[in-house]
């Protein structure tokens, strides 16, 4: 089959990784299959660049939408600090170049698009097109106003207004504009929505724009490189000391509120004060190194009451491998995702995970593998990282076993060609 992937990038980011493994799979699988991007990094020549056109140059419903949100006021609308808000503002995309590559495609893939189209821009195409959509969820974005991922904020299951992430001066509700425009243009849309993992799979079950739309539960592949490989071995690649403990802390920004680091410096502080409820000695200073992957590591560093290791924020697949390895457990203290595929990736490279029950940490970590704490509890949290810590590398072990499993790239290929045959016999039924 050909089919069509819209990314707003390619490498670039972990929804852009996923997207092209995905691509990638589904190549070897014998498909036709072609990345239209924003942004490309790679060198892939499956991969075509989409460039933005002028208002002058684009077609007049395009001419006239844009003009509208502008005019409205969209793009005075800013979001809170360490929020990430589609306010669907994208320029208007120059699809010629995939088309030429690709001109008649069986299937479009949409991914995270954010800068690429807008809600009206995916009508549109599918209407020129003529194929079934398949949405692959990265976050909770298509279904809400704008924000990824909504907190404690329950209205993308109504309809979204009021945003609490949007500032106060300026809001418009623009979110209730957004949540109405998705309503008009993509609610009827047959769209087959593919859900990575069954937290996305639930949300999207009560969401107000996409309620009893076709979903598909398929696991995210992971990159071959995540593979078991000796600690010594991976701590002498990165200069690491031999003798501590490593607790491994990743994100893509480690100042962001939902990525949990103030739960995180809780546990690390019981942690060393020797205060876990499981009891027995604190640990050492000298016993422990935090190992920090991601932006704004050094402030995160300055909170711990253990020496810490600064990575940075980590572009090569090679050198975040060998972190895993390198670390006796991975902390993810998330408190609200649609992954962490931080978590598949480590257990993958035989490293135990402590986690808060969120996103996929309930289907990896319900057998073994690590520990899953009470969302939000420190204190779990903390006897968690004193159960891994102490632990004599079968953790490891069994989530090498149970990642592999789950994330079996050659079940994964069956999935989505179960689900393009049941899309192909349906298109030549009607």
């Amino acid at each position: 089959m050909n089919l069509l992937h819209l990314s707003t990038a390619d490498l670039h980011g972990g929804a852009a990784q996923a997207t092209y493994q995905i691509h990638a799979l589904l190549r070897e699988a014998g498909h036709r299959s072609v990345m239209a991007v924003r942004r490309k990094d790679s060198m892939d020549p499956d991969v075509v660049p989409v460039g933005a056109l002028s208002l002058w140059k684009c077609r007049w419903p395009e001419r006239a939408e844009r003009l509208r949100t502008r005019f409205a006021g969209g793009h005075r609308v800013q979001s809170r600090p360490l929020y990430t808000f589609n306010r669907n503002l994208a320029p208007v995309p120059d699809w010629e170049a995939a088309l030429e590559v690709l001109p008649k495609p069986d299937v479009v893939f949409l991914h995270w698009i954010n800068h690429l189209m807008t809600a009206a821009d995916i009508r549109r195409l599918a209407e020129r097109l003529a194929c079934p959509i398949v949405w692959v969820l990265m976050d909770m974005e298509p279904m809400t106003g704008g924000c990824h991922y909504p907190g404690a904020c329950p209205r993308f299951r109504d309809a979204c207004r009021d945003c609490p992430q949007l500032e106060a001066a300026g809001r418009c509700d623009w979110a209730e504009r957004t949540w109405r425009e998705k309503h008009r243009q993509l609610a009827g849309l047959p769209i087959t929505f593919v859900a990575p993992t069954r937290w996305l799979a639930e949300r999207l079950a009560q969401s107000g724009l996409f309620r009893g739309h076709a979903i598909e539960q398929i696991p995210l592949p992971v990159n071959i490189r995540m593979q078991p490989l000796e600690k010594a071995v991976a701590r002498k690649i990165l200069g690491l000391p031999a003798d501590r403990k490593i607790i491994l802390v990743g994100s893509h920004n480690l100042k962001d509120s939902r990525k949990g680091m103030e739960p995180l410096v809780e546990a690390a502080h019981l942690l060393a004060q020797g205060t876990v409820p499981s009891g027995g000695r604190p640990a050492g200073r000298e016993d422990v190194l935090f190992l920090l992957a991601g932006s704004n590591g050094a402030e995160l560093a300055g909170r711990l009451p253990f020496p810490s290791q600064v990575l940075g924020y980590v572009r090569d697949d090679i050198v975040l491998s060998h972190a895993y390895q390198a670390a006796d457990v991975f902390a993810c203290p998330s408190l609200e995702d649609a992954g962490p595929m931080m978590v598949s990736q480590s257990m993958m490279c035989g490293t135990s995970v402590v986690a808060f029950d969120t996103g996929i940490v309930s289907e990896l970590l319900a057998s073994g593998g690590g520990y899953m704490a009470r969302l939000g509890d420190a204190e779990d949290f903390a006897r968690g990282l004193k159960a891994m810590l102490g632990d004599d590398g079968s953790a490891g072990r069994r989530a090498a076993e149970i990642a592999a499993r789950h994330h079996d790239l050659h079940r994964i290929a069956q999935a989505y060609g179960t689900m393009l045959d049941r899309l192909a016999d349906g298109r030549r039924t009607r």
